[in-house]
């Protein structure tokens, strides 16, 4: 069972993460918006996110609190656990109020420019930009995760006897 999860979670993973560069590589190609090429690229993003970077991302959180919960780890116990489930929290959030919202955005104002609204250029390039900073925002978080679930730090205080300070990355004592 735990490596049918561990195959689902990595599986989730790939989709995420591989779709949000597939987002990164569709964007560079677009082209100015305004182009054929750019609506074609935002219309690509918007499938990709819809059947590739939400069901990937939904595969891997299902799956990461079905193998704590067959692990029997507890994220009060095993303070790296926790850190993942944080940072977790952190794309979601950041991903339904930025990111989701702004490649929306981009696609209307698009699909506004191919039918001549020239007035949706400024909400294009405003989109783009909160896409771009949310995005690799993201991005930074999942390799925090990812590097999380490789490396399984310690990241706790130690416990110190009286009179002994213990600096808590290298237990090393401050006297």
């Amino acid at each position: 069972m735990t490596r049918l999860l561990k195959t689902c979670h990595l599986i989730g993973l790939t989709l995420f993460l591989g779709s949000i560069l597939g987002h990164i590589v569709a964007g560079a190609a677009a082209g100015a918006p305004g182009t054929q090429s750019f609506l074609y690229a935002r219309e690509h993003i918007a499938l990709a996110t819809q059947f590739l970077t939400l069901p990937g991302l939904a595969l891997a959180v299902a799956s990461g609190i079905a193998l704590a919960a067959v692990s029997r780890l507890s994220p009060l116990r095993q303070r790296w656990l926790a850190a993942k489930i944080a940072l977790t929290v952190a794309i979601l959030i950041n991903s339904a109020i930025f990111v989701a919202p702004s490649g929306a955005r981009a696609l209307a104002g698009a699909l506004a420019l191919s039918k001549g609204d020239n007035g949706a250029m400024a909400e294009i390039l405003s989109a783009l930009r909160i896409e771009q900073i949310a995005g690799t925002v993201n991005i930074l978080l999942i390799l925090a995760i990812v590097l999380l679930g490789v490396f399984k730090p310690r990241l706790q205080w130690r416990r110190q006897s009286p009179g002994k300070v213990l600096s808590a990355s290298t237990g090393a004592s401050n006297r």
